[in-house]
C-alpha cells in the first residue's frame, strides 16, 4: 500500500449535519490517497453515526473526548493520530471542491504550508464573495503581525514536523478563535517557506456561529495574542503591529457601538503604513464622526 500524502484533521462539536457535506466533499476528492481523522469535542448528537456512514468510503478515524471548548485540542489530538507527512485542516462546517488535493499535490515540493483561496456562502447558501489570502512578504513574521493573518484554516496544508517543532496549537484558553493564528506566527518564526495558491479550491460557510464573533472576550483575546509578540520586534516593528491591532479592535468596538473607544483606536490605526489599513481607518473614522 502506498505511504498516504495527507492526513485532512476535523474538529467538530455538535455539527452531524454540518460534518456529512464536509466528509462528501472528501469523497468526491479526485486525488484519494489520503486519511480522515475527525476529532470530536464531546458532542452529544449523532456525529459518531455519521462519521460511521463514511467508513466505506473513506479511509476514517473517530476521536472523541470530553468537550474542551475550542478547536486547539481536538486539532492537536488529529495531529498526534496522523501518519502522513502533510496535515490538512477542514473545519466542519466547510467543504473542499473535488480537485483541491489533486491541486495541492502539484506544489509539495515548492513549501512548508501551502494556503488558497475559499468561497464565501451565507447561511441560505449563496455565494457572496471570496476569503481571500495573500501572498505574504518576507519576513512573514513581520507581515503576518503587522498586516493580519492571510490564512484561513480551511485552506492550510503544512508538514507535521512543522507543527511538532512548534508544538501544536497552543491549548491557552485566552487564544481561543485565534489559536490558528497564533500556529501561523509560530511556524513562520521556523520557515519562510509559505506558498499561496490565488484559486479557490473550497468552500468557507457563514453560519452565524462562527467562534469568532465580535464580542468584548474576543477582544481580549487579540490584546492578548499581541501582548504575546510584541517582545519579539524592534521598535519600529511594533509601532506597525500596535497600529494593525489598534483596527482590529477599533472594529470590535464599533459593532459592540462603543463609539468612542473606536475612535480613539482608529486614530491609532490610522498611522499604518499599510495604505489599505490607513485609508478604512479613515473611512471609519468619518462614517463614526458624522453618524
Amino acid at each position: 500500500m502506498n505511504k498516504l500524502t495527507f492526513s485532512v484533521i476535523i474538529p467538530t462539536y455538535n455539527r452531524a449535519e454540518l460534518l456529512g457535506s464536509a466528509l462528501r466533499s472528501l469523497v468526491a476528492q479526485t486525488y484519494k490517497n489520503f486519511e480522515v481523522i475527525v476529532c470530536d469535542d464531546g458532542s452529544v448528537d449523532h456525529t459518531k453515526e455519521v462519521v460511521e456512514s463514511f467508513k466505506n468510503d473513506l479511509n476514517i478515524k473517530y476521536i472523541w473526548e470530553e468537550n474542551w471548548g475550542g478547536p486547539a485540542r481536538p486539532r492537536n489530538n488529529g495531529i498526534k493520530a496522523a501518519s502522513s507527512e502533510w496535515i490538512c485542516f477542514l473545519d466542519d462546517d466547510d467543504w473542499w471542491y473535488s480537485n483541491k488535493l489533486s491541486y495541492i499535490n502539484n506544489y509539495l515540493d515548492k513549501a512548508d504550508i501551502i494556503h488558497h483561496d475559499l468561497d464565501r456562502f451565507d447561511a441560505k447558501g449563496k455565494k457572496v464573495r471570496k476569503l481571500k489570502g495573500r501572498q505574504l512578504e518576507r519576513p512573514v513574521f513581520i507581515d503576518l503581525i503587522t498586516r493580519g493573518n492571510a490564512l484561513c484554516t480551511s485552506s492550510v496544508v503544512v508538514k507535521r514536523e512543522l507543527l511538532e517543532k512548534v508544538n501544536l496549537f497552543d491549548e491557552d484558553r485566552n487564544l481561543i478563535a485565534l489559536e490558528d493564528f497564533d500556529t501561523w506566527l509560530k511556524i513562520s518564526r521556523v520557515t519562510e517557506k509559505f506558498l499561496y495558491i490565488n484559486k479557490s479550491l473550497g468552500a468557507y460557510w457563514i453560519s452565524g456561529t462562527n467562534i469568532s464573533q465580535p464580542a468584548e472576550d474576543y477582544y481580549n483575546r487579540i490584546n492578548y495574542l499581541y501582548q504575546k509578540y510584541f517582545p519579539l520586534l524592534s521598535r519600529t516593528e511594533r509601532f506597525q503591529a500596535e497600529a494593525f491591532m489598534s483596527y482590529l479592535l477599533g472594529r470590535i468596538k464599533q459593532k459592540l457601538r462603543f463609539k468612542k473607544q473606536a475612535i480613539e483606536l482608529f486614530k491609532i490605526s490610522i498611522h499604518s503604513n499599510d495604505l489599505k489599513i490607513k485609508l478604512k481607518s479613515f473611512l471609519m473614522l468619518v462614517l463614526l464622526k458624522l453618524y
